[in-house]
């Protein structure tokens, strides 16, 4: 998928509400823009455990298979991730200071980077 096309598919989806498991069982949640934007990644099944332990092995599998980058360098579709009061967030950056992610009452919605005051960037390889 060419990363502007499926950002403006996302933008389209504004307001729809997520699952928190794809029909396989994986863990979807606020990956939703991720794994629309990026199908080819590989997803995972969350293990069974607390949510700070499960969000600690989310980030690991993040940092195994994206490359990490400035947040000087951003481009269109990479992806935020965040501390959101103890627990992994995700977003994908569309430009201009804004992302979108999956956040207030479950919907997708588009936001603005600032509101992460500390984030890491990393780009799909």
């Amino acid at each position: 998928m060419v990363i502007k096309e499926g950002i403006k598919q996302l933008i389209d989806l504004v307001g729809r509400p997520y699952e928190e498991e794809n029909k396989d069982g994986t863990y979807q949640g606020c990956f939703f823009p991720f794994q629309f934007l990026y199908p080819d990644y590989p997803k995972f099944k969350m293990p069974d455990t607390d949510i700070k332990s499960a969000c600690d092995f989310a980030f690991k599998k993040i940092k195994e298979n994206l490359k990490q980058i400035s947040p000087q360098d951003l481009n269109e579709g990479d992806i935020i991730t965040t501390n959101f009061r103890g627990i992994l967030h995700i977003a994908i950056y569309i430009n201009s200071g804004k992302i979108i992610h999956v956040f207030k009452d479950n919907t997708l919605q588009i936001g603005r980077l600032k509101m992460f005051k500390n984030f890491q960037s990393f780009r799909v390889a």
